[in-house]
């Protein structure tokens, strides 16, 4: 790592670690903020959130929007991460198409186990140690050696680790050592469940406990992961969001340069305004793009109920266009738990909605045969 491009503006300290290099150690929050050149980005960002939960509370169903969101989210933070699959191939998994599952599929799915286990886990902790390391093990779990699952999935680094660089000399960034490293994450929970939470608002918060996890970089390996499902996690902490329907993902793949570089910016020049405008601008194109998602799939819903009910008098029909938004990929086995029917009337009702073009099936699959609800895949990515 390149020491000289540390200045004197820097929030942290640089301690040795091994081999003679040096490490970053940031200092501990809060930093001391420009609020004044923060307020429009601030007043837009917030207007964003009004919007997304105005338009959320309209929703008769809120599992119609949530998993879809969860699962766009899960494909662009572990893009982010170089971990590519497709809409469909997550599905498939996640209904239980096992055979020919690659590897970055099951990634991805980890993560979508992951962030629904970190939200439930919201109704009984606060965000600490618990739940991030629990965060951490549930998106390793399971995974081949050489994917994070040699990595301590649970557990804070016990290696130094580095960013950028096949040597540590040739590192763009050294995060802490192993041993400051509890001690920056001690600190870090301790401010994330300091007595007034209301000193800082949550949008700058999260801006703030954002660059200081993934500054930190606790974990051996996904750390950007779980430091983006934290996002989330502090918004229902702090009631900003009464649903877990802000992933911002997409739009930090969409300028990932900059995103790394405004972080980076932070640690080696101070640059704390221009981050928090930047995580503020993201908030803002996070919460177009999520009402967007969600009109698409209200106006979907309709659309398809109204051809159903065209068609066919069967409630089944209905119960089962509404489980595809959260479920776009269905077997016979499955529709038949699901509407407690034979498995006549299962295939039955997958047939009806095949013939009006809602359902079709997934091509070189048998025992048992697979459907996909494409358009409902399409309109969440």
């Amino acid at each position: 790592m390149d020491t000289r491009i540390f200045d004197t503006r820097s929030p942290g300290n640089l301690i040795p670690t091994i081999q003679g290099a040096l490490a970053y150690v940031p200092a501990e929050l809060p930093p001391q903020l420009d609020l004044a050149a923060l307020f429009s980005p601030f007043g837009e960002a917030m207007a964003g959130i009004g919007t997304l939960n105005a338009k959320f509370s309209q929703l008769r169903n809120p599992n119609l929007i949530i998993r879809p969101l969860q699962r766009r989210e899960a494909l662009q933070s572990s893009a982010m991460e170089g971990t590519f699959t497709t809409s469909d191939e997550l599905a498939l998994l996640e209904a239980g198409a096992e055979q020919n599952a690659r590897t970055d599929t099951r990634e991805v799915l980890n993560y979508v186990t992951a962030l629904t286990h970190a939200v439930t886990l919201m109704d009984e902790l606060p965000i600490c140690h618990r739940l991030i390391r629990e965060t951490h093990s549930k998106l390793l779990a399971g995974l081949p050696l050489g994917r994070g699952g040699n990595k301590r999935p649970g557990e804070y680094k016990q290696d130094q680790n580095w960013i950028g660089g096949a040597t540590i000399d040739a590192a763009r960034f050294v995060p802490p050592p192993p041993r400051e490293t509890q001690e920056a994450m001690d600190k870090l929970e301790a401010f994330i469940n300091r007595p007034d939470v209301t000193d800082i608002p949550p949008l700058i918060e999260a801006a703030l406990v954002h660059y200081q996890f993934e500054t930190i970089h606790p974990f051996a390996d996904g750390n950007g992961r779980v430091g983006r499902i934290l996002i989330p996690l502090l918004f229902l902490s702090r009631g900003l969001i009464a649903n877990a329907v802000f992933y911002p993902s997409a739009s930090m793949e969409a300028r990932k340069e900059e995103y790394i570089d405004r972080m980076f910016d932070v640690s080696t020049k101070g640059r704390w305004t221009d981050w928090i405008i930047f995580f503020l601008e993201i908030c803002s194109d996070t919460c177009t793009a999520s009402v967007d998602v969600i009109d698409r799939m209200i106006s979907l819903q309709d659309e398809y109920r109204q051809r159903a009910m065209a068609n066919y008098r069967s409630t089944n029909i209905l119960i089962l266009i509404d489980h595809l938004f959260t479920k776009p990929m269905v077997s016979a086995p499955a529709v038949q738990d699901l509407l407690g029917v034979t498995h006549r009337a299962a295939r039955m009702t997958i047939a009806n909605l095949e013939q009006i073009g809602i359902l079709e099936k997934v091509p070189n699959f048998s025992m048992p045969e697979f459907f996909a609800a494409r358009e409902i895949l399409r309109a969440s990515a």
